[in-house]
């Protein structure tokens, strides 16, 4: 399917309890903050429209300038310890009424490795609005991920830090490597990250 078909949904809502003081996704890695990956790769793509779902400004203002200079359209997530459903709830509910979207590519903001050709590979792999296509290691789906518009209704009842995994493995799963899936959630993982995404080949 042709990115601009497509709405790319950034969830950065979470609240890296496991990270410590430090909000996550503005620590620095490789000179930037980990944010900043997953925002360029996502920008050299021409999508229907630019979702983001984040926590409200007082908790991330520099987060929320990122994204705004960018053209994301802001979803507020004021409940963040529900998990990740959550974000994905109201990013359908955002998606939902724009019917130029037969779908949405799931992106976390935490996993900074992920290249501009792996997302093209999962929007090239969905057909039309009944396709849910996943990434995967080899091993179990994950995001990023394509879901089709027909499968909104299934999102809207998601509930918990689960997210869209059951419909997940029931798509097509295009496999990469685990390092460019590798997400941060600890001051550690960026020393693991700092070498750069592996290669695709």
């Amino acid at each position: 399917m042709r990115t601009e078909k497509i709405a790319a949904v950034l969830l950065a809502a979470g609240i890296s309890s496991r990270f410590g003081e430090e909000d996550k996704l503005m620590a620095d890695l490789r000179g930037k903050p980990v944010i900043q990956h997953t925002l360029e790769a996502v920008a050299s793509m021409a999508f229907a429209e630019l979702v983001a779902v984040v926590r409200p400004i007082e908790f991330a203002p520099v987060i929320h300038r990122k994204l705004d200079r960018r053209g994301y359209s802001i979803v507020i997530n004021d409940r963040p310890e529900e998990g990740l459903a959550g974000s994905i709830v109201r990013a359908v509910e955002h998606v939902m009424p724009l019917r130029k979207c037969r779908g949405i590519l799931i992106c976390l903001a935490d996993m900074p490795d992920v290249p501009q050709v792996h997302y093209n590979r999962l929007c090239v792999a969905a057909e039309d609005i009944r396709s849910v296509v996943a990434s995967t290691d080899g091993f179990s789906p994950s995001p990023p991920a394509f879901i089709g518009r027909k499968h909104f209704p299934e999102l809207l009842a998601l509930r918990g830090d689960q997210g869209a995994r059951a419909l997940l493995s029931h798509g097509i799963q295009i496999e990469t490597s685990g390092t460019v899936l590798r997400d941060i959630d600890t001051p550690e993982d960026l020393t693991g990250a700092s070498s750069g995404p592996a290669s695709l080949v």
